[in-house]
């Protein structure tokens, strides 16, 4: 069984038989459950969009960067290590990597020549296309859904996502 599957039964289907009695778990159980559902939903929307992208001879760091340019480019090296969580060399190698395979540009700051500000060329815009394929992807699965069961997905997301960001914002590595 797909891990979409399992999530879609997960999340709908086992409310929905808990409502009408047939089914009795403790808390912790279907804690467990949505936990182990969520953790499989998730790595298989990572591996899948991983492959399309390595398919395209791009590594996972470069991916990063690649994503984190569409943020805030133009930037400088600095602020995309800092962006990336990862030291400056590391930053400038990821950056020459992706100005060799001509999806970013690297030019003189024009504020501070000796500063170097990157940002995406036409090709790495191009490249992104592969993102808002994945995200068509799953808008044609969540369109399959009837109106019930979309309505309970939005709410069940917006609880975790509500918690989780009450925690602290999102992709922020201590």
């Amino acid at each position: 069984m797909s891990p979409l599957l399992l999530t879609y039964i997960v999340i709908l289907v086992i409310p929905i038989l808990l409502k009408e009695g047939e089914i009795c778990v403790s808390h912790e159980e279907n804690v467990e459950q949505a936990h182990v559902l969520l953790q499989s939903f998730v790595q298989a929307m990572l591996l899948r969009l991983a492959q399309d992208w390595t398919n395209h001879g791009l590594s996972l760091p470069q991916i990063r960067l690649l994503l984190a340019l569409a943020h805030v480019a133009p930037a400088t090296i600095g602020q995309l290590a800092e962006y990336l969580h990862i030291g400056q060399s590391a930053a400038s190698l990821l950056v020459d990597r992706l100005v060799q395979a001509q999806l970013a540009d690297r030019s003189d700051d024009p504020a501070d020549r000796r500063r170097a500000l990157v940002r995406l060329t036409a090709a790495g815009e191009a490249s992104l296309g592969l993102q808002r394929a994945g995200q068509q992807r799953m808008h044609t699965i969540l369109s399959s859904m009837d109106d019930a069961h979309l309505t309970m997905f939005i709410e069940t997301f917006t609880a975790i996502l509500s918690l989780a960001e009450s925690e602290g914002p999102f992709g922020v590595i201590p």
